[in-house]
Parts: structure tokens; sequence; C-alpha cells
């Protein structure tokens, strides 16, 4: 394994790919990110591609199929979703996108050497909460998992949606993201700045920043 790699990902979302390429910034001794437009112009030195399929457009699906066919990359996909959210169950691994930059790069370095396994899937317990507030006119939040992901008691659909916070997704993006309405998105939002302790959108994009959950905030994210 060569180092560092060459990386790049294909992702619809110009903020996704900006994010990605800052928060691999740091580790540049060990990969390299792309951008799309040079991987396409030398596949021959690109290790590895990560693709969001989520959403994703004809151009991006022939883009990632060039990459493909034109080198020896390997492939796996980047996303929020889990397996069972996905359009189609893709042969390709699986990296979340909630990974840590550290844990991303080793993922990433694993992969290109043919050692990724990809985790198991958590065994959910589903726990059904009402809306609260505006909300509580009969709105059922979906079924979620009561494992806690880290000393803030977040859960993984918590955590899900203070990263794309921090990534600088407004409401009805991460409604669209994780396909929850706006309310949904709000009665998160609310559970989760209790128990992080936050009450505005600024201090929770600070927060989610000390814990690895993304890259530098882009001025959409720091909005109030």
């Amino acid at each position: 394994m060569n180092a560092p790699l060459q990386i790049t990902l294909v992702d619809d979302s110009d903020l996704a790919q900006a994010g990605f390429a800052k928060l691999l910034e740091p580790y540049a001794e060990r990969v390299v990110v792309l951008d799309y437009r040079d991987a396409i112009a030398r596949p021959a030195e690109l290790d590895a591609v990560l693709y969001e399929p989520m959403g994703q457009s004809s151009m991006s699906a022939s883009l990632l199929r060039d990459l493909q066919t034109a080198g020896h990359a390997q492939a796996a996909v980047y996303t929020w979703a889990g397996r069972d959210q996905l359009p189609a169950q893709p042969a390709n691994p699986l990296l979340s996108k909630s990974l840590t930059a550290s844990q991303l790069v080793v993922s990433v370095e694993k992969l290109v050497d043919g050692r990724f396994e990809e985790p198991a899937q958590r065994a959910e317990v589903p726990v059904v909460a009402m809306a609260s507030g505006a909300e509580a006119a009969g709105e059922i939040v979906e079924a979620e998992a009561v494992t806690f992901v880290d000393d803030a008691g977040l859960t993984p659909r918590e955590a899900d949606i203070v990263a794309l916070i921090v990534a600088g997704h407004s409401n009805r993006e991460i409604g669209e993201e994780l396909q929850l309405s706006i309310n949904s998105v709000k009665t998160y939002i609310r559970s989760a700045y209790r128990k992080m302790g936050v009450e505005r959108r600024t201090q929770a994009v600070l927060w989610g920043l000390a814990r690895g959950l993304g890259a530098d905030p882009s001025a959409e994210a720091l909005v109030s």
C-alpha cells in the first residue's frame, strides 16, 4: 500500500465534498483527497472512490462508473444511511458519515489493503416517543435504538442529526436526508439540545466539532 493514498468522493452535494476534503486535511501524509475532475483525468492513480448513493444524480452515477472501469480503485459507499435505508443493496462496503476523521482514514487504509470488515448492524430495541410542544398533536417520532453513542446520551438518530447540523444542513435538508418530517427533526433537535446542554444552533455546532462530528463550520451552520 503506497502512502499517501489518493481518494475521491462522488457526492452531488458541494458542501459534502468540501467538508470531506477539509475533514481529512490533517491526515495529508496518509490520504490525499482529489477533486473528482482530477480523479477522472488520472484514474490509474486513484486508490479509493467513496460515493453517496442517496439521491444520486445520473451524472454522479456515470462518473462513478467511469472511475471504477478506468482504474483499479476500491469503491465504498459513504453515507449517513444504513444498508436497509439505501435505494439498492450495494455490493461495496459501507462507511458511515458518522465516522471521525481518524476512523475514516483507518477504514480507507483497510479498504485499500483488503482488510476492511464492515461492522455488524446493532440489534435495535424500538422506542416510540410522542412529539412535544407545537408538534404534540398526535405525531409519533419514528422508532430508534436505545443505544447511546457518547457521554451526552445521544441516541444514534440524534447523533446523526447533530452531525448534519455541524455539516451545515438546514432542518429541511436534514429531513430530506433522513426521510423525516420537519416536526420530527425539530423534536429530535430539542431532545438532543437538552442532553447536550445547549440552546442555540451555534452552540450545537461547537459542541459537535469538539467531539469530532464534522469539519470546520460553514457560515450556514453557524446561523442561530
